[in-house]
């Protein structure tokens, strides 16, 4: 699923982090198909592998970014670049004071001097502004390294979450029309011990999964992957460790 899906134009970032949490909201409903309906199943599946190369798995993934997107503007700072930029000012303590020292002087040698502490009191949003450009500068220059420096798994970790949580009023509807159908076609549909028993089965997890989407898809469930990330991305201001260069051996040639 993965090869095709890059066939498409889908990397990992954008299976992982925009098309999956889509997914996941049609899951409860999808199921509920599969249970009951086989027949109908097979049809919607040949529709699906059809619509496919057509962009439907784009289409999901770019309305999960949008979902994203706007709930991180909705959340200020809180999550998201305003966020890693937040833990550079000399109002937030997240970062020690030796550390946070060290990122700034990094940032200042690459020409994104950050403001002052005197700076930040006279003018927030000046201050607030260049601390952003500051963490886009280090966006685009830590781009190439960030599948070794693990900078791209905290990426999708934080997608991940923030699309689900944009996500949330959408898969909770699905849940509980999940929830309904199933239980009538428990109901309705009581063809085969089989069947009452798959279909009770599925009750009690689509009704596990409305608790885990209500209880635990929250705004602090994406604040502490966006501090993980943050976190990580600031680390990249750390001087590399240079390693030791190996002296060569002379050579010596027999008399």
């Amino acid at each position: 699923m993965d090869g095709f899906l890059k066939s498409i134009g889908m990397d990992r970032y954008d299976r992982n982090a925009r098309l999956k949490p889509a997914l996941l909201v049609l899951l409860p409903l999808l199921s509920v198909v599969v249970i009951w309906f086989p027949q109908v199943w097979t049809i919607f599946g040949s529709l699906v592998a059809l619509a496919t190369p057509c962009g439907l798995t784009f289409l999901l993934g770019q309305l999960a970014r949008q979902r994203g997107r706007d709930l991180e503007h909705k959340l200020g700072d809180k999550i998201g670049r305003r966020h890693s930029a937040r833990l550079l000012s000399f109002t937030d303590e997240t970062l020690s004071a030796t550390t946070k020292s060290r990122y700034r002087a990094y940032l200042a040698q690459h020409g994104h001097a950050l403001p002052s502490r005197d700076d930040e009191q006279r003018n927030p949003e000046d201050a607030a502004d260049r601390r952003r450009s500051a963490i886009d500068w280090l966006l685009e220059h830590t781009r190439a390294t960030a599948k070794t420096s693990m900078l791209l798994d905290e990426n999708v970790a934080y997608g991940f979450r923030r699309n689900l949580l944009g996500l949330k009023p959408v898969a909770i509807a699905s849940l509980v029309f999940a929830n309904i159908g199933n239980a009538l076609c428990l109901a309705l549909l009581l063809s085969s011990p089989t069947l009452v028993w798959s279909g009770a089965i599925l009750q009690a997890i689509l009704l596990l999964a409305l608790i885990v989407w209500v209880r635990y898809v929250s705004v602090k469930f994406v604040e502490d992957a966006s501090l993980s990330y943050a976190q990580r991305l600031l680390a990249q201001c750390e001087p590399a460790t240079e390693q030791p260069k190996k002296v060569a051996k002379p050579r010596i040639r027999a008399l």
